[in-house]
């Protein structure tokens, strides 16, 4: 009789159960489910009004664009490549450009400065020379090669003027009790500049799970600094035996020391013959002015007199 009882109960509390969700909370999961569907509906409709929002220049123009210097990048040879790869490492820019880029600015910029020679002849009367057109073209064609090269030479020369100080302070870190990790970014952070760029970048490598010697000796291919890969090499070699790396700071700190002022002390042997050649052109005529000027006054007077 229990039994009846309680099923009874049971069947009564799940029926009324049923009632108050079909009644209640069905058509409010219903209408829910609706709105959801009708909002990625007008999500779909913002999405697509965004991009036809967009500018002709950001829907045609740049895509058309990418196409353009990705073929120009396909048709050049695979040496050229390495070589404007190389450069765009040593000065800093992989980051911001590729070849791509730069093989598309030496051509506009070419083309601009041709077409800007050719429209200055016709507008002045002047007969159309090819030759200076094709002048034009070939200065505006190099000059993004040229900046690219004088940028990488500078930063070459910044990392070899650094890296004597860049190694004491790497020394004193390390014998302080600093591990060479530790001692890497400690001195990053209190020296900047392209050689703290570079150690940071080789040691986020190293981070990702790169290996150590194979990281570092990129970064001696990217930087193109002789010092430096001497410095890599050695700090290598010291790790694969075991030696002390305090010591090999200390040998390569006084090396890069003796370099550093043997460049200067040759710079300076060069600066006679470089002086030589403004003090013929542009001092001796104005010391001939000064000196012979009179006496060839007095002379040409005594003469006509």
């Amino acid at each position: 009789m229990e039994l009846l009882v309680y099923m009874s109960l049971f069947l009564t509390s799940s029926f009324l159960f049923y009632l108050f969700y079909e009644v209640l909370l069905h058509p409010k999961q219903v209408l829910r489910e609706r709105l959801d569907n009708i909002k990625v509906m007008a999500d779909t409709r913002d999405v697509f009004d965004e991009e036809m929002r967009e500018t002709f220049a950001e829907r045609v123009i740049n895509p058309a664009y990418e196409r353009l210097i990705q073929a120009l990048g396909n048709v050049a040879p695979s040496a050229i490549k390495e070589q404007y790869d190389s450069l765009l490492n040593s000065s800093g820019t992989r980051d911001k450009m590729r070849f791509n880029n730069v093989i598309a600015i030496q051509l506009m910029l070419g083309i601009i400065l041709s077409f800007t020679v050719y429209y200055l002849m016709r507008v002045t009367a002047q007969p159309s020379n090819n030759l200076y057109v094709f002048l034009a073209g070939a200065i505006g064609f190099l000059l993004p090669y040229l900046s690219l090269r004088s940028k990488s030479q500078k930063r070459i020369e910044a990392i070899k003027y650094a890296l004597p100080s860049f190694l004491d302070i790497l020394y004193v870190s390390v014998e302080a009790g600093l591990s060479f990790d530790m001692a890497i970014y400690r001195t990053t952070d209190k020296m900047k500049g392209p050689l703290s760029e570079e150690l940071l970048y080789t040691m986020n490598e190293m981070n990702k799970g790169r290996d150590r010697s194979e990281a570092l000796r990129d970064m001696v291919k990217r930087t193109q600094v002789a010092d430096l890969g001497t410095f890599v090499t050695s700090i290598i070699q010291a790790e694969e035996m075991g030696s002390n790396i305090g010591n090999v700071l200390r040998i390569q700190a006084d090396t890069m020391r003796l370099n550093k002022r043997q460049r200067a002390e040759e710079k300076a042997a060069k600066i006679p013959t470089t002086m030589l050649f403004p003090i013929v052109f542009f001092m001796f005529p104005a010391l001939f002015v000064v000196i012979l000027g009179p006496a060839a006054i007095n002379i040409m007077g005594t003469l006509m007199n």
